[in-house]
C-alpha cells in the first residue's frame, strides 16, 4: 500500500511544458463559441433555447433551468450571453477559473433548456474545461507570451484518464449493443453509418460494393477504441495519432456538429511529445 501511494504522489509531482494545455484551454471554447455562431446563422437560437408554449422547438413546459426560471425569456438569452463571454476570457487566459466556472453553469443551463440538443460533446467540453479549472492552463499563450516554465501535469494526465473512459465506453457500446461490429457476415454497420442521408456524406450506391473496405474500417476502429488504456502508458502520443486520423476522418464524411472538433480539441495533451518536440521552450517567451 506504500508503494501505490508513493507512486501516486510521484505522479501528482510531475511537472509539464504549459502549453499543450494552453492549447486546449484555446481550442474548447472556441468550438464551442463556433458552434453557437452556426446556431446564429441559422437564424435557430432564439427557436433552439426556448420552450414550445412560448414559441420555441423544445417540448418541456417547464425546463429544469435556473434561467427560466429567474428571468423568463429573455433567461435563453442571458445563459448565451454569458455562455459566449466566459469562453472568450477562458480563450485568451483572463480570469480564467472564474470564467469557467461561470461559463460551465450558463452553457449546462442551455442544456436544460434544450435537452435534445445537449449532445455528449457538450457534456465532455463541460467535464474538460472543469478539469481545467484545476490546472495552469492559463500560465501559457495569453497574448503570446508564457509566464512559467514548468506546472503540474496531474490534470494533462487526467484529461487521458477521461478519454479512456469515452473510448472505452463506446468501443464496448458498439460490441454489447451492436454485435455486427465484430461479424463476419452481417453488414458492417460502419458502411450504414457513413452513407446515412441524415448525417453523412457517402453515396450508398457507389460505396455499397465495397462493404468489405467498411467490415475492416470497423474491426479497427473497436481495436482502436478497446486499446486506448494505451494512453495512460508511454505508447499514447503514437495511440494520439491513429485517434486524430479517425476524428478528422469523421469529420470529412460526417456533419456531427462540433463532435469532431470537440473531440481534435482534446488532442494537444496526447500529441504533446511531437508538438514541443517541434516548438522549443525558448521560443514560447
Amino acid at each position: 500500500m506504500t508503494q501505490l501511494w508513493n507512486a501516486w504522489l510521484l505522479r501528482m509531482d510531475r511537472q509539464m511544458d504549459p502549453r499543450p494545455l494552453a492549447m486546449v484551454r484555446i481550442a474548447l471554447p472556441l468550438c464551442v463559441l463556433a458552434d453557437l455562431a452556426r446556431l446564429a446563422q441559422l437564424g435557430l437560437l432564439s427557436s433552439v433555447f426556448t420552450p414550445y408554449a412560448h414559441g420555441g422547438l423544445s417540448r418541456i413546459d417547464n425546463p429544469n433551468a435556473i434561467l427560466w426560471d429567474w428571468f423568463g425569456p429573455s433567461g435563453p438569452w442571458l445563459g448565451l450571453g454569458l455562455t459566449a463571454a466566459c469562453m472568450v476570457l477562458v480563450a485568451i487566459g483572463r480570469w480564467m477559473r472564474p470564467a469557467i466556472v461561470v461559463g460551465v453553469l450558463a452553457y449546462a443551463q442551455l442544456g436544460h433548456l434544450y435537452p435534445p440538443g445537449d449532445r455528449a460533446i457538450d457534456r465532455m467540453v463541460r467535464t474538460a474545461l472543469l478539469i481545467l479549472l484545476f490546472s495552469h492552463a492559463d500560465k501559457a499563450l495569453v497574448w503570446g507570451r508564457t509566464m512559467v516554465r514548468r506546472i503540474p501535469a496531474w490534470p494533462a494526465w487526467f484529461l487521458r484518464f477521461f478519454l479512456v473512459l469515452v473510448y472505452l465506453s463506446a468501443g464496448m457500446g458498439k460490441l454489447l449493443q451492436q454485435p455486427g461490429w465484430v461479424s463476419l457476415n452481417a453488414d458492417p454497420p460502419l458502411l450504414r453509418i457513413l452513407t446515412d442521408p441524415m448525417a453523412a456524406s457517402l453515396d450508398p450506391a457507389f460505396w455499397a460494393p465495397h462493404a468489405e473496405w467498411f467490415r475492416w474500417a470497423g474491426f479497427a476502429t473497436i481495436a482502436l477504441e478497446l486499446s486506448s488504456p494505451l494512453l495512460l502508458t508511454r505508447a499514447y502520443p503514437y495511440w494520439a495519432v491513429f485517434g486524430l486520423l479517425m476524428h478528422l476522418g469523421i469529420w470529412a464524411t460526417m456533419s456531427l456538429g462540433m463532435f469532431s472538433a470537440g473531440m481534435i480539441a482534446l488532442y494537444p495533451v496526447l500529441l504533446a511529445p511531437f508538438i514541443l518536440r517541434r516548438w522549443p521552450q525558448s521560443r514560447a517567451e
